[in-house]
């Protein structure tokens, strides 16, 4: 008889879970405001691709900061200096501001120090010489560190359309001026109002470097900084997603392989130093995942409510398939990020997967290409979602140009760079920042303009 009751309240209690899980997913809807201005830029046809992109969103105190790309989308210029925008008054309206501003858009720690981590362009290094490969041979030192001005054999090579060759290198194995494993780092310290300029050591096992060689000859080494966005763990630690760079040595067992991995680091100590949690290789067997594949990039992850984390990631990269879509892929951590489940596909597409979490509780993620969406978990495990609100269609959006082309490519049918950020704006809204190449300014020209829009939560 206990056992029969047991069994019936079991029974009741998850029908209960089932309706109130039924009922929260019903109970919440996404909707988003008008498009506001942030810049408008160059006409898409005097360049489609590079310039007017990849806006980066940051809030201090009570303003919203931005940067926007102006430079061709190339390691050399990824440290370059973009453009800022202010905006008082919640992503009404916005103006330029001084690019020194960055330095003030640094993360908030518990210590009361903001942190900033830049963005570093890589390091020409046409004047090294390159050891032939005729010098590869069964007795070749790989310990050894190369001299000063020599870059080693490689570990592995690639290649990207275009005729660029890519050297990946062990960071050991290089000269001493290229094998600091560090990323820099600018501090406000609480009640101070200059930055100091620090760099952080990095505990990066087989920390794999490459060099980018074009037709020209230029080499050109690839800098490490993180691409994703630092946040502060429930723990009181500075958490960041980072991914390799294109072709990596497998931290067990040393091998290479060609694919980007996906990495998160830890900081215990305020910035100083910071240690590997996790580490993700793309399982390119041909079954689980697709093969034809840059592998797993561009990555942001949340921790969720019930104390697991979720981890999203890219897997597309043009430049290694020729396709500017692929699936994004989801893991979770029950144990603080040191185990992860087997990566499941979320969805058919997601470039720059990035999430945050409202004062109401509520976590979004915004992804894209082709196309622009947003989604809010529906559960406090992050493992169901609502469907996607389309920011901007995956359709093709050619026609809007200029200019239409009949045979449009791939960026004139996108109309995009869909690299898409989001971060919270009040207790049950945040903005979405990204860009749309056919925004018409007041003559009716349309430029390459970097937008917001309001994303509210209605439960």
């Amino acid at each position: 008889m206990r056992s029969l009751f047991c069994s019936l309240f079991f029974i009741l209690v998850s029908a209960k879970c089932v309706v109130a899980d039924e009922k929260t997913a019903a109970s919440i809807k996404l909707t988003m405001g008008e498009p506001r201005v942030i810049v408008r830029g160059i006409r898409p046809e005097e360049q489609i691709w590079g310039p007017y992109q990849f806006p980066r969103p940051y809030k201090v105190g009570d303003r919203y900061l931005v940067s926007v790309h102006v430079k061709n989308d190339d390691i050399s210029n990824y440290g370059s200096t973009a453009l800022w925008f202010e905006s008082r008054d919640k992503g009404e309206t916005w103006k330029e501001v001084d690019a020194s501003i960055a330095q003030e858009c640094g993360l908030v720690l518990p210590n009361g120090d903001r942190v900033y981590m830049p963005p570093e362009s890589g390091i020409d290094v046409s004047d090294y010489k390159t050891t032939p490969w005729n010098k590869y041979t069964p007795a070749y030192d790989f310990s050894k560190q190369a001299k000063p001005g020599t870059l080693p054999v490689p570990d592995g090579m690639t290649f990207w359309m275009g005729g660029t060759t890519i050297y990946a290198f062990n960071a050991d194995r290089l000269p001493a001026n290229l094998s600091k494993k560090e990323w820099t780092l600018f501090r406000i310290p609480k009640g101070e109002t200059e930055p100091k300029l620090e760099h952080a050591s990095v505990d990066w096992p087989f920390l794999t470097r490459v060099v980018h060689v074009s037709r020209s000859g230029k080499k050109i080494l690839k800098s490490i900084f993180p691409r994703g966005n630092p946040k502060i763990g429930p723990d009181g630690a500075i958490w960041v997603s980072v991914f390799s760079g294109e072709g990596h040595l497998n931290p067990a067992n040393g091998q290479y392989s060609p694919y980007y991995s996906a990495e998160i680091f830890r900081s215990e100590d305020n910035g100083k130093s910071f240690q590997r949690r996790a580490h993700l290789e793309y399982e390119a067997d041909g079954h689980e995942f697709p093969y034809k594949s840059g592998g797993f990039s561009d990555s942001d992850f949340e921790f969720m409510p019930d104390g697991s984390i979720v981890w999203f990631l890219r897997s597309t990269w043009y430049s290694y398939t020729g396709k500017e879509w692929d699936p994004m892929y989801m893991t979770r951590s029950t144990d603080g990020g040191h185990t992860w489940s087997k990566p499941i596909k979320f969805d058919n597409v997601g470039i720059l997967p990035r999430l945050c979490t409202l004062e109401n509780g509520v976590t979004l993620l915004c992804y894209a290409r082709p196309g622009t969406f947003v989604r809010a978990a529906l559960n406090d495990s992050g493992t169901k979602w609502t469907e996607p609100l389309v920011v901007m269609t995956p359709d093709d959006r050619s026609s809007l140009a200029n200019k239409p082309v009949a045979d449009p490519t791939f960026h004139d049918w996108d109309g995009s760079c869909n690299n898409p950020e989001i971060i919270p704006l009040d207790k049950n809204s945040a903005l979405i920042f990204y860009s749309d190449f056919y925004y018409p300014d007041k003559n009716g020209v349309k430029r390459k303009t970097i937008l917001c829009r309001k994303i509210t939560v209605e439960r």
